[in-house]
C-alpha cells in the first residue's frame, strides 16, 4: 500500500496547479482506493484553498484546510476519499490567498483494489 508525502511551499498569492505533479501516482497505475490528508503548516484557516480532483470527481472544490504543522494525522486528517480507475489522473491544487508564503503537508494513501 503506497504512501505519498509531500511538502510544498506555495508563494504569496500564487497557486500550484498540482502537488501531486511529477510523482508516479500523478496517473494511476492501476484500480485504487484513494484516502487524502491535506493540512496547511501555518497562518490562519482559510489561506490555502484547495481543491481535490479523482479522474472526474472533485472531492473538494476550494476548500479551506486545517492548520497543523507537521503531516496529516491519521485519522483526524484524513477526510476525503475516492475510487479511482487506473490511468486517472490525481489533481491537488493550492491556491495561496495571503501575502505571505505558506507550506502544504499533505499525504495520499493508495490502496490497490
Amino acid at each position: 500500500m503506497p504512501l505519498i508525502n509531500r511538502s510544498v511551499s506555495i508563494a504569496a498569492n500564487a497557486q500550484n496547479d498540482n502537488l501531486l505533479a511529477g510523482s508516479a501516482f500523478e496517473y494511476l497505475p492501476s484500480n485504487a482506493q484513494l484516502t487524502f490528508g491535506i493540512v496547511q503548516a501555518s497562518g490562519a484557516t482559510g489561506g490555502i484553498l484547495c481543491t481535490v480532483q479523482s479522474g472526474s470527481d472533485i472531492l473538494m472544490e476550494e476548500g479551506p484546510l486545517v492548520v497543523r504543522a507537521g503531516l496529516p494525522i491519521r485519522p483526524d486528517d484524513f477526510t476525503l476519499e475516492d475510487v479511482a480507475l487506473g490511468g486517472e489522473r490525481i489533481i491537488i491544487k493550492a491556491r495561496n490567498t495571503t501575502a505571505g508564503a505558506i507550506i502544504v503537508n499533505l499525504s495520499m494513501i493508495v490502496q490497490e483494489i
